[in-house]
């Protein structure tokens, strides 16, 4: 499953979820926008929809709503996995057909509200897409002051303000995590605060997209995980109260919307 519910902070007390139509084929996991009318139409015809990835800084065209914890309708179906998408879990799926409305319900989504600054959310970080890991980081030039990582695999480019993690899987830094101030190339990440051993050449790390505390988010356009190599030019406003990078894979975040989305550009 993509985006889980990771509790709140807001005292005890159940999430709060509603039932909402939707006019598109959703899965449990996803993220979910309100529609919206206009000259900027998303899906009418339903309560939510798909959420759409974040096009520009603290993007607020299309607020998150919420993520798809149980489908409603009776065309509720389990699918292990999908050719050609990464979506997967329970399904609603979308139909105009008068006769299956009548037999099954609308189409209709039990959603989470991810209420900003309250609402935990929990959701894997992937490179671009769901199951395709983080990728691997070797480094090739010594760093004796524990500062920059090398390696030609450096994906992510325009690193700035600190929005990106660095995480050493291997060597004398093993399990050091340090914000990532600078990205000058496709092959060079620097980090303010040094490592605390010199950096070896052959020692591992993985870089995401993500940082403790005030950061941005971005995913996929099946809103099923966190991208953690997007564009940091375009994102979500959040707050990470946790990031995982231990295992490749299975990499994770715990965290909430942040309602001051203009805080920070």
């Amino acid at each position: 499953m993509g985006f889980t519910y990771a509790g709140n902070l807001g005292g005890a007390g159940a999430p709060v979820v509603n039932n909402f139509l939707t006019n598109i084929t959703m899965y449990t996991g996803q993220l979910v926008n309100f529609t919206k009318a206009g000259t900027d139409a998303l899906n009418v015809g339903g309560h939510v929809s798909i959420a759409v990835p974040a096009a520009e800084a603290n993007d607020d065209e299309f607020p998150i709503a919420g993520f798809v914890s149980g489908i409603v309708d009776g065309s509720r179906t389990y699918v292990a996995s999908l050719s050609g998408t990464a979506q997967y879990g329970d399904r609603t799926t979308y139909t105009t057909t008068q006769a299956t409305v009548k037999a099954n319900g609308p189409s209709e989504v039990q959603v989470t509200l991810a209420i900003p600054g309250i609402t935990l959310m929990k959701a894997p970080i992937y490179n671009a897409a769901w199951g395709t890991a983080l990728t691997v980081q070797t480094n090739t030039v010594a760093s004796s002051g524990g500062v920059t990582i090398t390696d030609t695999n450096n994906l992510i480019t325009d690193i700035i303000d600190d929005k990106a993690t660095a995480y050493c899987r291997t060597g004398a830094n093993r399990g050091i995590y340090r914000p990532v101030s600078t990205t000058t190339s496709t092959s060079v990440s620097t980090v303010a605060v040094p490592f605390p051993n010199a950096i070896a050449v052959g020692d591992t790390f993985v870089i995401a997209s993500c940082v403790l505390g005030h950061g941005s988010m971005n995913f996929p356009t099946s809103a099923d995980c966190i991208d953690g190599n997007h564009a940091l030019a375009a994102f979500y406003s959040v707050y990470y109260h946790e990031i995982n990078l231990e295992e490749s894979g299975k990499e994770y975040a715990v965290f909430a919307l942040w309602n001051r989305p203009h805080l920070h550009a």
